[in-house]
């Protein structure tokens, strides 16, 4: 339920399996985030490094903003020389303009 109490901040997140799953809360002005996804961007370097598969999940109180929070935090991430795969989405090819006749 979105009414109940919240966890204390700041969380000291660890990895107890190999895999790691995160919930990003995200402020809906994107700059906003921005110091807090450089934050995770040297935390998800570093658990990639060590071979956890990371789950990295963005979510807005104005859900239309998320897709944007996570292209961010995904460019930040490559910025920082992390390697990870290019996006689905950035390798299509435009489509085209269907023709009636």
């Amino acid at each position: 339920h979105s009414e109940r109490p919240k966890p204390q901040l700041p969380l000291h997140p660890i990895v107890t399996a190999p895999f790691s799953l995160i919930r990003f809360i995200s402020h809906p002005t994107l700059d906003l985030n921005l110091p807090f996804l450089r934050e995770w961007v040297l935390r998800a370097d570093d658990w990639l490094q060590q071979g956890t598969q990371l789950y990295f999940f963005v979510h807005c109180p104005q859900e239309e903003r998320s897709p944007a929070n996570a292209r961010r935090f995904y460019h930040l991430l490559s910025e920082h020389g992390t390697p990870i795969p290019p996006l689905p989405w950035d390798e299509l090819h435009a489509p085209s303009q269907l023709k009636l006749f």
